[in-house]
């Protein structure tokens, strides 16, 4: 008679479901995409990734808080946006207050002055950018990339390099932001989701 296998009695670890949503059409949405494609599939981590392009950071949270997507079905929910040069102190606030309420940890990503910050800290050292079309042309350089193809990722984006990302993200000497703040130019606060994410940042 063959061998009985034991079968383990430990119960499964739950699994973590994380909701990112961004409103910039190409690079976040595929950046964000390709981080959910790297999630092995023995890990207990399940992500969707919806993208509201155009639309102001005040009008997602109010359409996620409004029923469009039950922010109870996620354990955390992560808005990814742009600086694009207006004040998001009260969209930060906002995300605060949803998390108290809902009970789901909701946090906003903002970027000074773009997203590009956070794509170039995967290369090098940010540099002290004045606008958005300075760090969109770092990244050009970076890239090798230009005109409309510059809104993609190469495909050879170095991905495993977050964690030096993490370092570069902010100028020298300047920490980055908390949750739910906003730094100042240029920084971002998407060290904060890599972490959350745990072993994803290092794949």
């Amino acid at each position: 008679m063959g061998r009985r296998i034991r079968r383990s009695s430990r119960p499964r670890p739950e699994r973590r479901t994380v909701l990112l949503v961004t409103n910039g059409g190409r690079t976040e949405k595929t950046y964000l995409g390709k981080l959910k494609g790297r999630v092995p599939r023995d890990a207990n981590l399940s992500i969707m990734v919806i993208c509201q392009e155009g639309k102001e950071p005040e009008t997602i949270l109010r359409n996620l808080v409004r029923g469009e997507t039950d922010l109870r079905a996620y354990d955390e929910t992560w808005i990814v946006v742009d600086h694009d040069g207006a004040d998001r102190r009260d969209f930060l606030a906002r995300c605060g207050k949803v998390s108290k309420d809902s009970g789901s940890r909701v946090v906003g990503v903002v970027s000074v002055p773009c997203f590009e910050v956070w794509l170039n800290a995967h290369y090098e050292q940010v540099q002290n950018y004045r606008d958005q079309k300075d760090a969109q042309r770092h990244y050009e350089r970076l890239t090798g990339l230009s005109g409309r193809s510059a809104k993609d990722l190469p495909g050879d984006f170095p991905f495993d390099r977050a964690v030096e990302a993490e370092t570069r993200c902010t100028l020298r000497g300047t920490s980055v932001p908390g949750t739910n703040a906003r730094g100042p130019c240029p920084s971002t606060t998407m060290p904060h989701l890599l972490r959350s994410l745990g072993p994803l940042r290092a794949r």
